[in-house]
């Protein structure tokens, strides 16, 4: 299974909202960040093993993502590895604080995307659309939640209203994802993503079960992290597991900014 990278995942997904991203909440805390955090540099290298010693390799993906002290997202980018514009997310937020409007644009400013969302009387995230650069409706994303306010569902709706992708959540005590479970436009199941945490309640080990194909196939990735002084992670090493092998796939480092 090839690795999706971190501009198919947001062209394919702008404007999505992660399974906490509902209400009033701080989006730093949506995006698993603590404290006062301004602005996160990122950057995905490919990660290479020299006699026993790993280090970067190529530069892959380039994200900056810019908070307000509120904790609000301002915009995010993906920059080339020359440390161009590639596209930028904005957003916007209404008098309550929750995110109403993201537009997509290129590196000249025209805008190529837009996602809108529409909350309940309780502003809790039921619908979202996205339209292309034409103002034309792509797709429209509903969602559903437990008792205790988490999201259970997320289907997502062609433009003729079909549903052609559900994706199901489960929940372990203490609020982090077990597991994500992904129906097709048959309602089969295509794909079951199941995770472990540490300590500051980030996945270390993440266990995909692709049922595509007729022999199912399972892929396991494992993550380790460095932290910083705020508990946030710094950098974080990615492995794929074949058989009792471990090998290290990318290297992801982090440059934090705090509000003083």
């Amino acid at each position: 299974m090839k690795k999706q990278t971190l501009i198919l995942a947001l062209l394919l997904c702008v404007g999505s909202v992660s399974a906490f991203a509902q209400g009033t909440h701080r989006e730093t805390s949506v995006d698993g960040l603590k404290g006062a955090v301004r602005q996160v540099n990122s950057m995905m290298y490919t990660a290479i093993v020299e006699n026993d010693a790993m280090r970067r390799g190529t530069p892959l993906e380039h994200l900056e993502t810019v908070y307000n002290s509120k904790g609000q997202r301002r915009s995010m980018s993906y920059l080339s590895t020359e440390e161009e514009v590639v596209f930028r997310t904005r957003y916007k937020h209404d008098a309550f604080g929750v995110t109403t409007l993201e537009q997509v644009v290129d590196n000249n400013e025209e805008v190529i995307g837009r996602t809108y969302y529409i909350y309940n009387d309780q502003f809790v995230l039921t619908e979202s659309y996205v339209e292309d650069a034409e103002r034309q409706v792509e797709n429209r994303i509903r969602y559903k939640y437990d008792g205790s306010g988490r999201l259970i569902q997320r289907s997502y709706n062609d433009a003729l209203g079909q549903v052609y992708r559900r994706e199901m959540y489960r929940y372990n005590g203490d609020g982090t994802i077990l597991s994500n479970t992904i129906y097709n436009r048959q309602d089969q199941k295509a794909m079951e993503i199941r995770y472990e945490y540490d300590r500051q309640r980030q996945p270390i080990t993440k266990t995909v079960f692709d049922y595509s194909d007729v022999e199912p196939e399972v892929f396991v990735t494992l993550y380790r992290y460095q932290y910083d002084e705020q508990g946030n992670w710094i950098q974080r090493t990615e492995y794929s597991v074949e058989g009792s092998n471990r090998i290290p796939e990318y290297i992801t480092e982090r440059s934090i900014q705090y509000f003083e």
